[in-house]
């Protein structure tokens, strides 16, 4: 399941956002999470920010309770974070897979 915040400086004022429950883990992650995507950093461009749990198509992948951070900024580039169950953030799918199979975490790809 998805969530969009954030603002688009061309033409997403005044579209209706689509919102949708998250797993209680995830609400959990979320509240933990301590910079929230719809906050403007000064000098930055505006964003359009969606996050994704393991309900997600293209995140089934993410155990029960992470989250993914898509930050799509005006330029077309797309920024990905991944947040674990204690609002840790990690740059990259590589880096949580690297971290999950250190704790001994198999990820089957089908």
């Amino acid at each position: 399941m998805e969530s969009e915040c954030g603002k688009q400086r061309h033409g997403g004022e005044g579209k209706r956002k689509k919102i949708q429950t998250f797993s209680e883990k995830t609400k959990e992650t979320l509240s933990k999470i301590k910079r929230q995507c719809s906050r403007a950093r000064a000098g930055n461009e505006q964003t359009l920010c969606t996050i994704h749990d393991n309900t997600s198509p293209g995140y089934r992948w993410l155990l029960p309770g992470w989250v993914a951070e898509e930050r799509h900024m005006l330029s077309g580039r797309v920024y990905r974070y991944y947040y674990d169950r204690e609002g840790r953030q990690y740059r990259s799918q590589s880096e949580v897979l690297a971290l999950w199979e250190k704790f001994g975490v198999v990820v089957i790809d089908n």
